[in-house]
């Protein structure tokens, strides 16, 4: 019998969405860290529950063809970097449908995946931690949430963000670790950084030589500082500027967004094209769509010239000022911005179209009420969570037939998974 401390012999039948393998050994199941579908290792039991177990590798005996060769990876961030490229496509999605089978009761058929192929340094917006030290170092999180490692590059993030990074930790300045928190990156197409500095207080030791050290970066176009008032957030609700613009410029197609330090835009913009794509391929045109969720409305935007209508629905302001900014400057006239909570405000406008692409908790239940009670001629679904969307496609499927399934491979070496649904009314 199993006991915390005791290793065994065990072999991987699958790996789930945390990227764990899963190993059954007399009728227990157990999850092991960083172990692939047909792996066998040399087992330590960690941690032991009723049902399950959780163990880690104390020696892996027989290796998967789908595991990466000379890789070990120490940061959280990056769970899957051990499993080759095209192996990650083949699991998401994989995990995609039997995420819909078993959470949803769905059977239906799972498209290739949208991918530009580009594994690696495609973050356009990164947050680094600052470490408890008196000179500035950054860091990422360990893989067991043991704490920061430092580093001087990261592998998911562009070039101009890693020359940023290097520059300024070679710089050796002297700082307040326990007001500095953090230092985020944003960077555009036009290889330019918006720099943000988080603190919990306006002013700390160091500040004056990190935004002169900044100024001297000719990709850094403005350094904001974000005052941090919730311990769980990492941004608080006000920036200050400290040098130069408080916004950058991102493009999608040929609309640009002015985006701040706490607007939410997509991280991997190349990508995310490619789903829009798809959407903009499949939408009715002529019809009046409504895009819940918007954001600075990117989606409905990029839609606008397709179709006769758009309406944008969202509850942030920063989001809502920015959207009524890209309204005014591309001269949308059928582009109504709306500030309000999607679940009550879709029940005010006629649309034929409903684009929705809620955060990880999915939407609300008075939203997929009012999708049932008036149906959509269409409805495009974009998700960052398997589990919510399968709950709430098996809510909707008495109303609506699910015509395709995209699983996007919007965030390689990592288990985050995007899937944009395309339904229809029955």
């Amino acid at each position: 019998m199993l006991t915390v401390g005791s290793t065994f012999q065990g072999k991987a039948i699958d790996v789930d969405y945390l990227g764990q393998g899963i190993v059954k050994h007399e009728e227990l199941v157990i999850f092991v860290k960083g172990l692939l579908e047909g792996e066998t290792a040399l087992i330590e039991i960690k941690t032991l529950k009723k049902r399950f177990a959780e163990g880690f590798v104390v020696d892996l005996i027989e290796a998967s063809n789908m595991r990466k060769e000379g890789v070990e990876n120490t940061l959280g961030s990056m769970d899957l970097y051990h499993m080759k490229d095209d192996a990650q496509l083949l699991w998401q999605k994989k995990l995609t449908q039997n995420t819909l089978s078993k959470v949803g009761g769905l059977d239906v058929q799972v498209e290739d995946i949208i991918t530009d192929r580009h594994f690696t340094n495609y973050r356009n917006k990164s947050v680094f931690h600052v470490m408890f030290k008196n000179q500035l170092t950054l860091g990422l999180y360990h893989e067991d949430g043991r704490g920061l490692i430092p580093f001087q590059s990261f592998l998911l993030t562009d070039e101009i963000t890693n020359l940023i990074i290097k520059h300024i930790q070679q710089k050796r300045i002297n700082i307040d670790p326990s007001i500095l928190k953090g230092i985020s990156i944003r960077t555009n197409q036009k290889k330019e950084a918006l720099v943000t500095l988080i603190a919990t207080k306006t002013t700390f030791k160091g500040l004056t030589q990190l935004v002169q050290a900044f100024k001297m970066m000719p990709p850094v176009i403005g350094v904001t500082l974000n005052i941090k008032d919730e311990k769980r957030k990492i941004l608080g609700s006000t920036s200050h500027v400290l040098f130069g613009s408080e916004v950058i410029e991102q493009h999608i197609g040929n609309l640009s967004f002015p985006v701040t330090d706490q607007s939410f835009f997509q991280i991997n913009v190349p990508v995310a094209t490619l789903a829009y794509d798809i959407i903009k391929q499949n939408v009715d045109p002529d019809s009046a769509v409504i895009d819940a969720y918007s954001g600075v409305g990117s989606i409905g935007f990029y839609l606008a010239d397709k179709v006769k209508h758009v309406t944008l629905i969202e509850t942030n302001e920063d989001a809502i000022k920015m959207a009524n900014q890209v309204k005014e400057t591309s001269h949308f006239k059928h582009v109504d911005v709306v500030m309000g909570r999607a679940e009550e405000e879709v029940q005010k406008h006629d649309a034929d179209v409903l684009v929705v692409d809620p955060p990880r908790n999915g939407l609300m239940p008075a939203l997929i009420q009012a999708m049932l009670e008036r149906p959509f001629q269409q409805v495009f679904y974009l998700s960052c969570d398997l589990k919510t969307l399968s709950r709430d496609l098996g809510l909707l499927k008495a109303s609506y037939d699910i015509k395709k399934v995209y699983p996007i491979r919007m965030f390689p070496q990592t288990t985050e998974c995007e899937t944009l649904v395309i339904l229809s009314q029955k």
